[in-house]
C-alpha cells in the first residue's frame, strides 16, 4: 500500500506544470477523491476523515495553483495515518512529516501579503527545527543512545507547538491564510500526531523520559489557556486552543511512557483495555477534534489574514467551538473524559486526584474565550458564511461524537 501512495505523490509531481492551464482545486478534487479510495481499501477511516477535510477545502478555495500544496499536505496526513495502522517503518512517518511542512508553508504563504509571508516563514523555521530532533532523536534511541528519545520529545515539543516553543503557532494561525491555517491544523499536527504514536507504539521509553514531557505538557496546557484569555483575534483564539489541545495529546502519551502499565487494566465502556491504547485512543480523538474544527473555522473565513473577528456569521461553526470546548456529546468531549479515565486507572490516588483537578481547571479556564469565539461567529456584521467545510466540519464533529461509545461497543 505504501506503493500507491509513492504513485499518488508521483502523480502530483509530474502534474505540476499542468496547473499553469489547470486550475489547481481540479488538482485537489481528483486528490482527495483518490485519498478517500485509497484509505478505505487500507482500512483506515481517520484517513478517510482527512482526505474529505481536503474535498472540503478544494471544494470551498479558489486556491489555483496552491492545489498542489494542498494536495501534498493531504497525502501526507493519509500516509501518517496508514503508517501508523498497519504498524509500517517509522520512517515512512517521518517522510510524511517532511512533505507535509512544504505543502503547509505554501498554503500559509498562499495570498503573499507580508503577513502571510512571515507566519509560513516562522511555521517553516520552527517546525524544520523541531523535524530535525524528531529524526535524530528516533534514530539515536533505535540505536541505543539514552538521549535519543529526548531529543525527539524535544523535537514533538517544536512540531506541535507545546510551550515554551509555542510562540510560533500564534503568528502562523494568525498571519497565515485562513486556507493555510485550516491545512495547518487538519493535517500537519495531525502528521505530527501519527508520528508520535508510531515512535510511542514502536519504542519502549525510560519512565524519566515520560515525566519530563508530562510536566511540560501540563505546564504548556495552563500557559496556553491563560494566554487564551487575552486573545482578541479569531486566529489568536484558535492557536491557544490548539496549543493546549496538543498539551492534553502529549500529556496521555507522557503518563504511560512514565508510569506504564497499571497492574489493573482500565475499563472503557465495560470492556478492559490497556493503557497504552487508552492514550493512543485520547490522541486520536484529541488530532481529529481539533483538527476537524479548526478547519471547519479558518476554512469559512474570506480573508488575506485571520487576526481578525469574523466578518461574517457562521451557525454551523459554532457547533466545531463548542466541540473544542468539549461540551457533550460533541467530539472534544471524549478525549478530555478519556484522559481522565486514564489518569484514574492508576493507583495513586494523590497524583489522580492532582492531575484530574489540573485537566478540569484548564478546561474551566479555556471557557471564556471559547464562549468569546462563539460571540463573535453568531454576532458578526455580515451574512451568514457557512460552507462546505464548515458544513461537513459540524456534521463530522457531531456524527463522530455521537458514534465514539457505540463503535467502542461494539468493537470491544
Amino acid at each position: 500500500m505504501i506503493a500507491y501512495f509513492a504513485y499518488l505523490v508521483l502523480a502530483l509531481s509530474l502534474a505540476a506544470p499542468l496547473l499553469v492551464r489547470v486550475d489547481g482545486r481540479y488538482v485537489a478534487v481528483a486528490t482527495s477523491l483518490a485519498l478517500v479510495a485509497l484509505t478505505a481499501a487500507a482500512g483506515t477511516p481517520v484517513g478517510v476523515l482527512v482526505a474529505l477535510v481536503a474535498l472540503a477545502l478544494a471544494l470551498d478555495w479558489r486556491v489555483g495553483s496552491f492545489g498542489l500544496a494542498l494536495s501534498f499536505a493531504a497525502v501526507a496526513a493519509a500516509l501518517a495515518v496508514y503508517v501508523y495502522y498497519a504498524a509500517q517503518p517509522v520512517v515512512y512517518g517521518l517522510i510524511a512529516l517532511a512533505l507535509a511542512t512544504a505543502a503547509v508553508y505554501g498554503l500559509l504563504a498562499m495570498t503573499r501579503g507580508r503577513e502571510n509571508v512571515e507566519g509560513a516563514v516562522k511555521y517553516l523555521v520552527f517546525s524544520g527545527v523541531g523535524k530535525v530532533l524528531i529524526v535524530v532523536g528516533y534514530f539515536a534511541a533505535v540505536a541505543g543512545w539514552p538521549w535519543g528519545l529526548y531529543l525527539a520529545v524535544l523535537g514533538f515539543m517544536f512540531e506541535l507547538g507545546i510551550a515554551p516553543f509555542h510562540a510560533w503557532v500564534v503568528d502562523a494561525y494568525a498571519l497565515g491564510s485562513p486556507g493555510g491555517a485550516a491545512s495547518l491544523a487538519a493535517f500537519s499536527k495531525v502528521t505530527a500526531l501519527f508520528v508520535l504514536l508510531a515512535i510511542f507504539k514502536s519504542l519502549k521509553a525510560p519512565g524519566e523520559v515520560g515525566l519530563v514531557a508530562l510536566v511540560v505538557a501540563l505546564v504548556s496546557m495552563l500557559v496556553a489557556n491563560v494566554a487564551g484569555l487575552t486573545a482578541k483575534t479569531l486566529g489568536r483564539v484558535m492557536a491557544y486552543s490548539s496549543i493546549a489541545h496538543m498539551s492534553y495529546a502529549l500529556a496521555a502519551v507522557s503518563l504511560v511512557w512514565w508510569l506504564g502499565e497499571p497492574e489493573k487494566r482500565p475499563s472503557l465502556f465495560g470492556a478492559p483495555v490497556s493503557a497504552a491504547d487508552l492514550a493512543i485512543l485520547v490522541v486520536v480523538l484529541e488530532g481529529l477534534a481539533s483538527g476537524l474544527a479548526k478547519a471547519g473555522v479558518f476554512g469559512y473565513l474570506r480573508a488575506a489574514f485571520s487576526d481578525l473577528l469574523p466578518p461574517r456569521r457562521s451557525v454551523l461553526n459554532v457547533l466545531n467551538v463548542f466541540s473544542l470546548l468539549g461540551l457533550p456529546p460533541l467530539l472534544g468531549f471524549w478525549p478530555k473524559l478519556l484522559l481522565v479515565l486514564l489518569i484514574l486507572s492508576y493507583p495513586n490516588v494523590q497524583l489522580a486526584v492532582f492531575l484530574v483537578a489540573w485537566v478540569v481547571v484548564n478546561s474551566a479556564l479555556a471557557t471564556p474565550y471559547y464562549l468569546r469565539a462563539i460571540r463573535w461567529l453568531m454576532e458578526a456584521p455580515g451574512p451568514v458564511g457557512d460552507n462546505v467545510t464548515s458544513s461537513y466540519t459540524a456534521f463530522a464533529a457531531i456524527a463522530l461524537g455521537v458514534a465514539v461509545p457505540l463503535v467502542a461497543y461494539l468493537l470491544l
